[in-house]
């Protein structure tokens, strides 16, 4: 797993892999703040969520500078729309996502990233695409097969998650001022404030046996950026972690 990495790299990981051991050495190399907010989850299974999706951030980054510094080592802090990155550092950049059963990172040396995983198991709240959906996008979910219309949701949902998450713009940017098309997979803005749509560049996999859907998202400046993907198996993370 240890490597650096020239373009954009995708983690993800199942928490259905992680063995009831190995809990207690992910919340160790938590930061206290990490530990604290892990702790005000009411439900086991948010906790554990978001203590997988930390402890994977910083073995991935540790990974990805080649071992230069330990996972409890990395500092973070946010930016202005809450953002996390490293603390006093340009980069590496990363962006984190963590849903019932499954976590994901993405992380780059050359550019900002971001991604989203969700649950396919769950009802899709298809009423939001109403008013968060551009009409392009709600027509073509509406042309769905009934079976394929949550699946279908959530497709454009993830990259519009992936892609406000890579600008670090948070809910100051509208999902409905940028629209996704497929077969082949672009964006096109509404709003000319986004700038080149053409620069963008997205991918979106299912994992852990098609249960979740995740969307990455970042911007090319002159070179093409590989995008490579790994799942992330509990010994490989307790080989980072011991």
């Amino acid at each position: 797993m240890s490597e650096i990495f020239d373009g954009i790299k995708i983690w993800t990981m199942t928490l259905d892999t992680i063995p009831e051991a190995l809990w207690l050495q992910l919340f160790a190399i938590l930061d206290p703040a990490e530990r604290e907010r892990s702790q005000r989850f009411v439900f086991e299974r948010h906790r554990r969520q978001y203590m997988a999706a930390h402890a994977l951030t910083r073995v991935v980054l540790t990974a990805t500078a080649d071992g230069a510094m330990a996972p409890a080592d990395w500092r973070f802090e946010t930016g202005i729309h809450g953002k996390p990155r490293i603390a006093g550092a340009k980069g590496p950049y990363f962006n984190l996502s963590h849903c019932e059963g499954a976590v994901a990172c993405a992380v780059s040396h050359e550019t900002e990233v971001g991604v989203d995983v969700e649950f396919l198991d769950s009802q899709a709240p298809i009423k939001i695409a109403e008013t968060h959906f551009a009409n392009g996008e709600r027509v073509w979910l509406w042309q769905q097969a009934e079976e394929r219309r949550s699946i279908g949701f959530f497709r454009p949902w993830t990259l519009k998650e992936a892609f406000i998450k890579a600008t670090g713009q948070g809910l100051s940017q509208r999902p409905e001022d940028f629209a996704f098309a497929f077969e082949p997979l672009q964006v096109k803005f509404a709003d000319p404030a986004l700038g080149d749509a053409a620069t963008w560049r997205f991918e979106q996999q299912l994992i852990g046996s098609q249960r979740h859907i995740v969307a990455a998202a970042w911007q090319e400046g002159a070179l093409r950026l590989r995008a490579e993907w790994e799942s992330v198996h509990s010994d490989t993370l307790l080989w980072q972690v011991i």
